[in-house]
């Protein structure tokens, strides 16, 4: 009974979350300019539209991949000297400089980005497309900063020992042992910080001044002109590389530890 019980709640639960995806999956293929469900006159021309010839909607994408491939980029070159400081100093100034790193995404996004608002606006720099790159670097940070903070502490500690007995100095053994080993921990961060990237609003609202669009942007932008379903197909590309990159990060990351799991019940 319980078991059965178990399955109709996790059925249940899958009908809710799958729900709200197919009414938007449906209202992006209406032939028309109107977001009706079921779909109208069901066509792909929006996803063509989308993609190649409305030239507002392709400058948003071009720029919602510019600023998530470079943002997780950067927060993963700026996580990696954190992480690894903290690791193997532990000093108070390193957990220090992690805490710093990580705040801005514990902050309420509005708040941070209010403030990077006024501090690039008081720098000259508001609305330039590399300060939308740094902000949300700085803003997604803590991610990899935890996932490679947790690749460094799943190494083990004879492998170090046995490249030390062996007169490797620490450039080759973080060449060859500490770079392999957080590999899959750096790649993992580094998608969560992209899709974060690709789907946040509230700080881009506040540091791109209108100067240019992302996607999420520019959906804004269009509800001026009501619901189209050209929106639903902006919606349908947040899913999809959402869950390519969550099933991405499944298959090839160490996901259960990443989630917190306790590998030594296994």
């Amino acid at each position: 009974m319980r078991r059965t019980m178990g399955h109709i709640f996790m059925a249940l639960s899958g009908l809710v979350l799958a729900l709200p995806i197919i009414v938007v999956a449906g209202a992006s293929l209406n032939g028309g300019r109107t977001m009706l469900f079921p779909p109208e006159d069901p066509n792909f021309a929006r996803f063509v539209e989308f993609f190649i010839t409305e030239t507002i909607w392709v400058r948003a994408l071009r720029n919602s991949l510019i600023v998530a491939f470079g943002s997780a980029t950067l927060a993963v070159l700026l996580a990696w000297p954190l992480a690894y400081l903290l690791w193997a100093k532990g000093s108070k100034a390193s957990k220090m400089l992690a805490g710093l790193g990580s705040l801005p995404f514990a902050l309420p996004p509005i708040v941070f980005g209010v403030g990077l608002g006024f501090m690039w606006a008081f720098m000259g720099s508001l609305g330039a497309i590399w300060v939308g790159i740094v902000s949300h670097a700085t803003l997604f940070l803590a991610l990899p900063l935890v996932t490679i903070s947790i690749g460094l502490q799943s190494i083990d500690r004879a492998h170090l020992d046995a490249a030390a007995t062996m007169g490797a100095t620490e450039a080759v053994t973080f060449r060859t042992v500490i770079l392999p080993q957080t590999l899959p921990y750096s790649i993992s961060g580094f998608f969560f910080a992209l899709v974060l990237s690709f789907n946040e609003f509230i700080v881009m609202f506040f540091v791109s001044a209108s100067a240019y669009a992302t996607v999420t942007l520019q959906i804004f932008n269009s509800l001026r002109n009501g619901y189209t379903p050209t929106m639903a197909v902006a919606a349908v590309l947040f899913i999809t590389v959402s869950i390519a990159v969550f099933s991405a990060v499944a298959r090839w990351g160490d996901l259960p530890r990443l989630m917190g799991a306790d590998q030594s019940r296994n």
